[in-house]
């Protein structure tokens, strides 16, 4: 068991160049299929560009702000307590309309 508490863990940048995100749980850390827990937060106006995980699905927990998530050219717009899974293969980009704070989940596929 190892017990972290999120203000301890310093912010690192995201894969995508925009946002900054504490990891709670790294792929080196479990035996899992998980490739990363992490808080991810965004400034009202930072995009993450469309992109695809061929190996990898994302989920998406929203804590607080409004943020528009484009998958497959469909944009769903995300506030505080939703929750959005995009598939492996999917192309997607994330906008923060707000400031965004949300939990990201990283999942190989099968």
């Amino acid at each position: 068991m190892k017990l972290k508490h999120l203000d301890d863990i310093m912010p690192v940048a995201t894969s995508h160049g925009v946002g900054q995100k504490r990891v709670l749980l790294s792929k080196a850390e479990t035996e899992t299929g998980l490739t990363q827990i992490a808080i991810t937060r965004l400034k009202a106006g930072e995009v993450a560009d469309g992109h695809v995980h061929e190996t990898m699905e994302e989920e998406f927990f929203f804590i607080s702000g409004v943020a528009e998530v484009e998958i497959d050219g469909k944009t769903v717009v995300c506030r505080a307590g939703d929750f959005l899974k995009v598939s492996h293969g999917v192309r997607h980009r994330l906008r923060a309309v707000e400031d965004t704070e949300m939990m990201t989940i990283g999942a190989t596929i099968r």
